[in-house]
């Protein structure tokens, strides 16, 4: 069984990207859940290495931002580079214009695996 600190939460509202994201994750080792969207996530906040958030999802419901404020867990936030930041909003927050390339989000996900 691979620990907490292996398992890492998608969520995004494109079917590609969810999948693409879930194949590079766990072709890594990581264990993946990945949702359409919060609502329809029931996403329990638990020990997990980090959320992978695009920001339509952020963008598309207040409560979703102030459910990630509280939860203190660390994010990596897809951004399409056109809207206005929120990433001051969260804390604990890094970014990742997309087009992104698999090498840049698992360096990501890496650095944040090396720090918790």
């Amino acid at each position: 069984m691979l620990s907490q600190a292996r398992s890492i939460v998608v969520i995004a509202p494109d079917l590609g990207l969810r999948q693409s994201l879930t194949f590079a994750l766990e072709v890594e080792g990581y264990r993946v859940e990945a949702h359409e969207s919060w609502r329809k996530s029931n996403v329990v906040l638990g020990p997990t290495l980090c959320m992978i958030i695009d920001d339509q999802v952020l963008r598309s419901s207040s409560d979703t931002l102030q459910r990630l404020r509280q939860s203190g867990q660390a994010v990596i936030l897809l951004t399409d580079g056109m809207s206005p930041p929120i990433e001051g909003e969260l804390g604990r927050v890094l970014s990742l214009a997309k087009p992104f390339n698999g090498a840049d989000l698992l360096g990501l996900v890496k650095n944040l695996a090396l720090t918790a």
